[in-house]
């Protein structure tokens, strides 16, 4: 059986997360990528278990306020974009292996630790997070968007009976106040056949010495803090569910 994984930069490289020490146990296929907002995460986990027949999910979810952005030959930034590289803010999940930026089209991913924050990169943070910010960012819409996502993945896996684990890189819902439409669509989430476990970063702070404060600012767990997380919880939750 093979596992697909998804995510961000919590998830994304073996040698730094949680997904190596499940690798060392399971056939794995790491679709994470740094920056990703949840809308990117739901592409690449649908492209990857497409391909696979009987695969068993892993998805771990990011920022609310996170985008891509569909980039070609046209796009205005294109040639500048393409002079990079291997940009962590640009992927392409069809082709993991090749820099993505190198390719006919690939996505721009905004990352960053919240709306206010820049990501690895004030090019991106200028042409594609200031505008959306300023003339279209709402947390309620963020939240519908990023709920949607969820749900359209359960929803894949439900028509293919595949069995899914899902988890919060860190704390993220509870940060916004949800209004009558993400309400609705978090209520849909939380009715579907999906495993929840304890968001990464959360888990992490309660069990290892990674501080709120360094979680609060963008850091990540150290590869230590991953493979204890992977140990006590991911991989306990994959035998309870492979069965």
């Amino acid at each position: 059986m093979k596992i697909v994984a998804g995510g961000c930069s919590f998830t994304y490289n073996n040698e730094m997360t949680w997904a190596g020490e499940v690798a060392q146990n399971y056939d794995l296929i790491n679709m994470g990528s740094c920056a990703s907002g949840n809308d990117y995460i739901a592409r690449s986990v649908i492209h990857q278990l497409e391909k696979q027949d009987n695969p068993f999910l892993i998805c771990q979810w990011s920022g609310i306020h996170r985008r891509s952005y569909y980039i070609d030959q046209q796009h205005i930034l294109a040639k500048t974009l393409s002079n990079s590289d291997w940009p962590d803010w640009a992927g392409n999940y069809t082709n993991i292996d090749e820099d993505a930026v190198k390719q006919a089209d690939f996505w721009v991913k905004t990352g960053g630790n919240n709306i206010h924050t820049p990501g690895s990169n004030e090019l991106i943070h200028k042409h594609f997070v200031e505008p959306y910010a300023k003339y279209f960012y709402s947390d309620e819409q963020a939240l519908v968007e990023s709920l949607e996502n969820i749900l359209r993945v359960q929803y894949y896996c439900d028509t293919r009976n595949i069995k899914n684990i899902m988890f919060w890189w860190k704390t993220e819902l509870e940060n916004y106040n949800m209004l009558k439409y993400s309400k609705e669509l978090h209520e849909q989430v939380q009715k579907q056949n999906t495993v929840w476990l304890e968001p990464l970063g959360d888990w992490c702070v309660k069990n290892t010495t990674l501080q709120q404060q360094e979680l609060d600012k963008g850091y990540h767990p150290t590869k230590a803090h991953h493979d204890e997380y992977a140990k006590k919880i991911v991989i306990p939750a994959i035998k309870e569910n492979i069965k």
